[in-house]
């Protein structure tokens, strides 16, 4: 027996000897790193800027009692993969409404982590078999079954003589420790339940696995297992365990590599992380009061005034004391913003969730400032929960009130014939369905498109038309000066693709007589930007045969703060009416003798000699024909000599290549005093909070440094998506108010943020450009990157992007960024805080100022959709410009 024992030590040594090493380095190692950390570092410093707070295990103690047994029940299921956020969370809820909502999302939130869409049933599933196999599911083995999962092999030791009962549970791979990983459990002593074995003890944990038998050379007791172990004595314990018992060697493998991971042992009882930015998005949604909050006072008021479809506008009003809120000051800018979440409830159940932000400026009137809420309830008794808070100071009130929404009944409407059934949304279009209704009641023959309820038009959508009289028997859809369907019976609609990224495109819909002849018909441009200055001549459209009188109607929009001088309109070349005040209508002879011609109209701004926008319409053209758009490309360039822009250069010092062949140059400016507009996109995602001060900062001294008479600017903020906060003004207080509305939450949709910013420069004239800052990777976004590239480079606005906190090796993030400045001639800066803005906003302004404007014809036989490279070469100097463009 000794003999082989020794030999057994001899083979084994070099393992054995490593085992005694590691378990007296285990004492001070694992006892650094026992404490497991928190599952998602950024999660975890996230987690103090949540709605809700910490609670104490007392106060988990006492709110888990106060619960209702089946949510009890489900806090004891979900305990191991329940991140501690998520459970304070859900004790922290007001009504077990709040809770059925929460736990829906609980689960969706696990579907997304592990890319399934039942998750819920799979855990569920192997809860049953927990229950059944270990004797509680709160119990060592049962949470790492349920977290990993069932192990590929199970070897239970039974030695009494050696060991107290044993179980190795091998797994082919766990997440943070590797492949072929074993795990030992065991039942200590005076214990009816196996616990995971710990290595922190050192010599004592390996002690706790003996079972106490007189064996030679086997340590009895704990103080007896310190003493050989510390005087490095023979190999004895461990050699016998795998002499002496039956699979002793799985035992000795389980102990070497749980000793291997005894710095990240504790994390396979960690549940899995999951996104806590989105789970506080959730919160956010929910009326949950915060006890240490600074009370407002708030009068309610609800009244009904409208019928919507089947649905009751309920119309509740909260008046809130001006002198009980704090306004935000950025530069110039002062607002007041209050933050409100709601939600109704209807038999105890969550009926709906709601949350809106109000800003008013610093010099509204009243004493009081009045937060209107509109919501569309089918008649009925509800609940209505509102909480309104202070975004400043944290000052809140929650008003709680029942609504009885009563039906209301309203007259019999007129009823169109052979109208198509429009959505009740598309109401609240720019020209509403029930204008439309009621222009429709004449009996001349008349088509219009409704407009579609979104700004921003792509992907899918379908093209729907209102028609009056009787004479309409088919209706034409054009696109882009194509033809590209006919509808012969009503409705007369059309669904269209409109891309993945959203571009200007020109919708055109003609009705046709019993003999195809040409009636009448209408025209809208889609994704036509957000210029405040726009005018449109809206009837007539399409008129083939338009003689003698005949009535011109003209939409106007006019900038705030803006007064316009003039509206001018002409037929051909002769003016035939100056205007000056709404409404635009004017009646022009059309003669008979003139055949094709075109109604034109001009409106200007005051005190700018620049601001001016037109319309044309063509009248009696003898039918629709496919148009040819020919259209200069222009490329704003920036010259480059010793790091600075150069001013000094003429037209014979560039060379333009489109696609490596030269072309002629037809448009050269030097845009030295042209106004400027510019975009400026701020990311306002959870993880800009520690900088948002900075920035906010930093962007007000840059408008009020670069803001000239003349130039304009919007503002953009964006989380989990992009919004325009400040549409385009020429006064930097509009602008400093803007940036005293942003505030940091939500996850980050970078790439929506430029598709969404740089559509508001379409139909924009003169010099652009967008500044876009963020502090990392998209993990939001509807568009993908690629996409977002694509729009950036139809759009031709230089991009000047600049990163905050971004890691040298976050070089994904860095290329992206990198890339949608120099495809569209912008450039690329990173900082560490947002207080370094001020030192590259110089350069941004230095370059906006100092640019020159290329501009040449495609060749007559480009193809359009294509993608062409644009090369342009200097004398002298580092040009920077856009790459190509789509013709």
């Amino acid at each position: 027996m000794n003999r082989r024992g020794g030999i057994v030590v001899e083979v084994n040594a070099h393992r054995l000897s490593a085992i005694f090493l590691a378990i007296a380095l285990a004492v001070t190692t694992f006892a650094q790193t026992s404490t497991p950390a928190p599952a998602n570092k950024q999660d975890a410093n996230k987690q103090e800027d949540g709605p809700l707070r910490k609670l104490s295990k007392r106060e988990r103690k006492e709110k888990l009692a106060k619960l209702d047994e089946r949510l009890r029940d489900f806090v004891s299921d979900v305990e191991p993969i329940m991140m501690q956020p998520e459970l304070d969370s859900f004790l922290l809820m007001e009504n077990d409404a709040q809770r059925e909502a929460f736990m829906v999302d609980f689960w969706r939130r696990r579907d997304e982590v592990h890319g399934t869409s039942s998750f819920r049933d799979a855990y569920y599933a192997r809860l049953e078999i927990a229950k059944e196999r270990f004797r509680k599911v709160s119990s060592d083995r049962s949470k790492i079954f349920l977290l990993q999962g069932p192990p590929a092999e199970v070897t239970r030791v039974n030695c009494d003589r050696l060991l107290q009962p044993i179980e190795v549970w091998r797994y082919e791979a766990i997440k943070g420790l590797g492949q072929d990983v074993r795990m030992l459990f065991y039942q200590p002593r005076n214990h009816n339940d196996y616990k995971i074995w710990n290595p922190i003890g050192g010599s004592m944990a390996l002690a706790e696995l003996s079972s106490g038998g007189s064996v030679a050379m086997t340590p009895t007791d704990e103080q007896a297992a310190r003493r050989a172990f510390e005087s490095n004595s023979p190999y004895s314990y461990v050699s016998q365990i795998q002499l002496g018992c039956k699979d002793g060697d799985a035992v000795v493998k389980a102990i070497t590599q749980m000793i291997q991971y005894r710095v990240d042992l504790l994390r396979v009882f960690e549940p899995p992380p999951v996104n806590t930015e989105d789970m506080n998005k959730v919160l956010r949604t929910m009326v949950i009061s915060n006890p240490q909050a600074k009370k407002l006072s708030a009068e309610f008021s609800v009244r009904y005034p409208e019928k919507r479809g089947s649905r009751t506008d309920a119309q509740m009003t909260l008046l809130i004391p001006r002198d009980e809120l704090v306004a935000s000051v950025v530069g110039e800018g002062e607002v007041y913003t209050v933050d409100v979440v709601g939600e109704v409830l209807r038999d105890d159940r969550l009926w709906e969730r709601y949350r809106y932000r109000f800003d008013f400026p610093g010099d509204t009137k009243g004493e009081k400032l009045p937060i209107v809420i509109d919501r569309l309830l089918r008649p009925n008794e509800y609940v209505s929960r509102i909480k309104i808070v202070d975004a400043n100071t944290g000052a809140e009130a929650l008003v709680e009130n029942e609504l009885i929404v009563p039906e209301i009944y309203e007259p019999e409407k007129v009823q169109l014939a052979a109208a198509t059934t429009v959505p009740e949304a598309k109401a609240e279009a720019g020209t509403t369905v029930a204008q439309l209704k009621n222009e429709a009641i004449v009996v001349e023959p008349k088509l219009r498109i409704v407009p579609p309820t979104d700004e921003v038009v792509n992907g899918m959508q379908t093209v729907q038309t209102l028609i009056s009289g009787d004479a309409i028997k088919a209706v034409e859809f054009w696109l882009d000066g194509k033809k590209i369907a006919v509808r012969r019976s009503p409705p007369f609609s059309l669904d269209l693709d409109f891309g993945n990224v959203p571009q200007m495109r020109r919708i055109r819909a003609i009705g046709l007589g019993a003999k195809d002849e040409l009636l009448t018909g209408d025209d809208i441009v889609v994704n036509a930007g957000t210029d405040p200055f726009r005018v449109r001549i809206t009837s007539p459209r399409i008129a083939p045969k338009l003689v003698g009188p005949a009535k011109v109607e003209i939409d106007l929009s006019v900038p705030d703060g803006r007064e316009l001088e003039s509206l001018e309109l002409y037929w051909n070349e002769r003016r035939v009416a100056t205007m000056h005040d709404a409404p635009f209508v004017h009646t022009v002879d059309i003669p008979a003798s003139e055949g094709v011609g075109y109604l034109r109209a001009v409106a200007r701004l005051k005190d700018d000699d620049q601001a001016q926008v037109e319309d044309v319409v063509l009248i009696n053209t003898p039918a629709y024909m496919e148009e040819l758009n020919v259209h200069l490309v222009e490329l704003p360039t920036t010259v480059l000599i010793g790091g600075k822009p150069s001013d000094k250069l003429t037209e014979k010092s560039f060379k333009v290549l489109d696609d490596g062949k030269p072309v002629a140059i037809s448009k050269f400016e030097h845009v030295k005093n042209l106004p400027l507009n510019i975009g400026m996109a701020m990311d306002s995602s959870g993880s800009m909070h520690r900088r948002m001060d900075e920035a906010q900062k930093a962007g007000a001294q840059f408008f009020q440094n670069v803001m000239k008479k003349g130039d304009r600017a919007f503002l953009v903020a964006f989380d989990s998506q992009p919004q325009v906060v400040q549409r385009w003004s020429t006064k930097i207080g509009d602008i400093h108010a803007g940036l005293a509305k942003l505030r940091a939450e939500e996850s980050t949709a970078l790439y929506d943020a430029v598709v969404y910013s740089l559509y508001n420069f379409l139909g924009v004239k003169g010099q652009k450009a967008l500044i876009l800052i963020s502090d990392g990777k998209d993990t939001a976004s509807n568009f993908t990157f690629d996409q977002a590239l694509e729009y950036a480079r139809r759009a031709a606005v230089p991009i000047y992007a600049i990163g905050i906190g971004i890691k040298g090796n976050e070089m994904d993030v860095r290329f992206k960024l990198s890339k949608l400045a120099s495809e569209t001639g912008g450039s690329t800066y990173y900082i560490e805080q947002a207080k370094d803005l001020e030192k590259i906003y110089g350069d941004i302004q230095a370059e906006l100022r100092s640019q020159y404007v290329i501009g040449f014809y495609p060749p007559a036989d480009v193809k359009s959709g294509k993608w062409r490279e644009v090369t342009v070469q200097s004398t002298e100097g580092k040009v920077k410009t856009i790459r190509g463009y789509f013709p």
